[in-house]
């Protein structure tokens, strides 16, 4: 690839600022950002505008020198790639990267400078799991601390310092959590600087959540990075769509002219660089270096500029000067495809698998079930005994979710949707959706409904206090040992969403357990919402996991999920679960 221009224009470098006068600053326990707006904040920071993120990092982080195993100062000489990546003052920042390219390291050393830098800022760090995030809170903040007597008179004894949370004397804050199923554990908090680790480990759905914790803030920074997967991945998304899609491009003066750079060659890395001995240039195969002096980002995107922009930094291991060549040369050949696209050249690899297909969910549709509100009403009047059940999920304007209801009932033994509903446009408000519910479960005569707790608190209270704890039951995806329990101390159902959807899944590809409307009214939204799901191993966690695709919906099945949950009280299917023995709270001595 040619390229006649090179262009950053939004990556702030600084590398003619001074450490001068940092040591003069005193901080005021009584100041306060007010109404101020970034820049005056900034300005206010002597110290903010004397360095920058790289400069605090080289003169402050202390690394152990892996020849002579003695700490010295961070060094950019070999990592000339990251200094626009420290230095980004973008408000959005995505970074897609391969393993063991510095990616925690950055992440930490961007938010002990901030801390450093800028007097009262607060930062929140969210990955995954708890334990990934007691990981970096304690090799990527609390050792920089440790190993450096320059950050801990920043993070003296007079401060907090514990896995979760860290205070500077400056008065700044580092709030550290995790976010898997749910983004429980941000609620409350407020940062001016949002990073999220492994996002591709975390659902779409609680990114707008975790970001609420900026509403307030005058900077409302993010920073997200991650190791792609497959191509329905949110990181993917948000660097095909949203991002400048910035590569690191490296020159091969052996084209065009000697004196002139915009006439060489330009090679973006990817597998097509890689020989037995060494990085080639792709058009030539001679030998290339990532750290050629002429060596610098280009942005290869075009993202909407009316919608939110990242500026995005891919940085595979190719790039990196620590990994041996002949080790990647082996993962080359040994590494299964999927697995070096992701990890080493930091690229999204169609790996996904669908659990089901258009065939599997046509194959489970009646041509005489038309789904509309009038024919679910016959259908009551011509079957008084009927048990009728009903599934809610709701959703949100701000994660392009929707609130669904479905009405499901036996029919031949087969557990048969005859109805749904999306809630849309004008209907998007909670009290319209509530007032139709209301109306429809009491039409209906629905004997129970489940309901999704996670984004429901408040509508389930208005419908528990209409219907009772008896007709209205509440789940919750969580980590669960079982498949189903109910907690006592929570008062609501505690559901493993992996092995219940599995259970679904199966069902609908044996063709003999459930049966869904005509496909010709069932199609959209609704079937769509089945076929949007897709699975991926997830090797941290060692098992599969069911995510949607990023750009649709799944609220329709997760509303049939909530019913088929709620039958299962008055009709325990053995055939599908093996329930643990479960107390009940108003229903029966045992759910099974």
């Amino acid at each position: 690839m040619d390229f006649t221009s090179f262009h950053t224009s939004s990556i702030v470098w600084n590398d003619e600022r001074t450490m001068e006068g940092y040591l003069g600053i005193e901080w005021d326990e009584t100041s306060y950002y007010g109404d101020l707006n970034v820049d005056e904040i900034l300005e206010a920071s002597d110290f903010y505008y004397s360095t920058t993120p790289h400069n605090f990092t080289e003169s402050f982080v202390q690394m152990p020198n892996p020849h002579s195993r003695k700490l010295e100062s961070f060094s950019f000489e070999e990592r000339r790639y990251l200094i626009d990546v420290y230095n980004c003052m973008d408000e959005r920042i995505l970074l897609k990267c391969g393993r063991q390219v510095e990616k925690s390291t950055t992440l930490g050393n961007k938010i002990l400078s901030y801390s450093g830098m800028i007097p009262h800022f607060k930062t929140l760090f969210v990955s995954p799991s708890s334990t990934q995030t007691k990981e970096f809170s304690k090799t990527r903040i609390k050792g920089a601390i440790d190993t450096s007597p320059d950050l801990q008179a920043w993070f003296d004894q007079s401060t907090v310092d514990n896995v979760f949370e860290k205070s500077a004397i400056n008065f700044s804050k580092i709030v550290l959590r995790y976010a898997f199923l749910n983004a429980d554990r941000v609620r409350g908090v407020s940062a001016d600087f949002t990073c999220i680790d492994e996002i591709q480990d975390i659902y779409l759905d609680l990114i707008p959540v975790i970001e609420e914790a900026s509403s307030h803030s005058p900077f409302k920074w993010f920073l997200y990075s991650g190791t792609p997967k497959s191509l329905d991945n949110p990181i993917e998304y948000l660097w095909t769509n949203n991002s400048t899609q910035n590569e690191w491009a490296v020159p091969c003066d052996r084209h065009g002219v000697k004196s002139d750079p915009s006439t060489w060659h330009w090679n973006i890395l990817t597998e097509n660089n890689i020989t037995r001995d060494y990085l080639a240039c792709d058009k030539c195969g001679r030998e290339i270096r990532p750290n050629h002096p002429l060596s610098q980002w280009v942005s290869t995107g075009d993202p909407d500029p009316d919608g939110q922009v990242y500026q995005g930094f891919r940085i595979p291991q190719l790039m990196t000067p620590w990994i041996k060549w002949e080790d990647l040369w082996a993962k080359y050949n040994d590494y299964p495809r999927v697995q070096f696209y992701n990890e080493v050249l930091g690229e999204s690899y169609d790996s996904g698998e669908r659990p089901l297909t258009l065939e599997n969910l046509k194959a489970n549709c009646n041509s005489v079930i038309d789904m509309n509100e009038e024919a679910v009403i016959a259908f009551r009047a011509a079957h008084p005994t009927a048990r009728l059940y009903a599934g809610i999920d709701w959703g949100s304007d701000s994660n392009k979710s929707y609130t669904v209801i479905v009405i499901c009932t036996y029919i031949n033994n087969r557990f048969t949707l005859i109805y749904a509903y999306r809630f849309t446009g004008q209907e998007a408000s909670t009290h319209v959706q509530i007032a139709k519910i209301k109306k429809l479960l009491a039409l209906l005569r629905v004997h129970r409904a489940g309901t999704d707790y996670g984004g429901g608190v408040w509508p389930n209270d208005q419908l528990l206090r209409e219907f009772g704890s008896n007709r209205i039951l509440r789940y919750q995806y969580a980590s669960a040992h079982n498949i189903v329990e109910y907690s006592d101390k929570l008062g609501r159902f505690i559901v493993n969403r992996t092995e219940i959807m599995t259970i679904i899944f199966n069902g609908i590809k044996r063709n003999d357990t459930f049966t869904f409307p005509s496909w010709l009214y069932f199609k959209e939204p609704f079937g769509s919402d089945f076929l949007s799901i897709f699975s991926e191993y997830n090797e941290k966690r060692r098992m599969v996991e069911y995510k949607k695709s990023v750009n649709d919906t799944d609220d329709t099945f997760h509303a049939f999920v909530t019913c088929f949950l709620a039958s299962l009280v008055d009709t325990p299917r053995p055939d599908l679960i093996i329930p643990s023995s479960v107390r009940d709270h108003a229903i029966a001595d045992s759910m099974y």
